[in-house]
């Protein structure tokens, strides 16, 4: 199925689209992933001690209508090493609400490359941000790593599935490749999943303001994914 899917990076986001020759309808879609995004980091940078996810779907909320969600919390193995795409396969595993087949997929196919993609490089500059609350790439006291996958239905019905932990250890230029042992992880492992359809009647009066915020951040917080070639089983 991702061989007919568009990927695009959107901060710490993954959108997974429907391919399309009209990208334009998905531009809502982009635009309130990314507000929702800037707004969340900003809140984090005044009041680091704020949950990153509440203060993201807080905005979202305004627009995306959630009927479906769930959360969990785990903490991790004390025996075993594990990858950031270990703990997102166990939260697709446990609580997803569809699409899970897609994302583990496409997730496994990232981690495949190199870390000089362009895509993810920017990636991996937004899944970090410090206790202190700020964007970082070299090793700090202790930092929150985060990833979000939204695979669209349609350009107005999405899921969604969030993993955020705390580490100490810097992001390598894959993280989706980086081994972290048991002791490198502080704390449980976050994971939320929702289900969400865009309300035009809330967006369409927000829809013209909402663009005009980010259109000097979609070039630099935006990039296409090539995905290579399927895994095989």
């Amino acid at each position: 199925m991702t061989d007919d899917c568009l990927i695009l990076v959107v901060g710490a986001s993954i959108l997974v689209l429907p391919e399309t020759d009209q990208m334009e309808v998905y531009d809502d879609l982009i635009d309130s992933t990314l507000l929702a995004q800037l707004v969340a980091n900003k809140r984090i940078e005044k009041s680091p001690g704020v949950n990153w996810y509440e203060a993201y779907v807080g905005v979202l909320d305004d627009f995306w209508l959630r009927h479906q969600k769930s959360s969990q919390t785990w903490k991790v193995s004390d025996e075993a090493e594990e990858t950031s795409l270990d703990f997102f396969t166990a939260a697709l595993s446990q609580a997803a609400l569809g699409q899970t087949r897609t994302m583990t997929n496409v997730l496994a196919r990232m981690a495949k490359m190199p870390g000089e993609e362009p895509a993810i490089q920017l990636l991996r500059s937004y899944m970090t941000v410090s206790d202190a609350g700020q964007s970082i790439t070299a090793p700090a006291s202790s930092m929150d790593v985060r990833l979000l996958v939204t695979c669209a239905n349609s350009p107005s019905s999405i899921t969604t599935s969030y993993v955020q932990f705390k580490t100490r250890e810097a992001l390598t230029s894959n993280p989706l490749q980086q081994v972290f042992q048991p002791a490198d992880v502080r704390g449980v492992v976050q994971a939320n999943h929702a289900r969400a359809n865009l309300s035009e009647t809330l967006y369409g009066p927000a829809r013209r303001a909402i663009a005009l915020k980010v259109r000097d951040r979609r070039a630099s917080s935006v990039a296409t994914l090539t995905l290579p070639a399927e895994i095989e089983s």
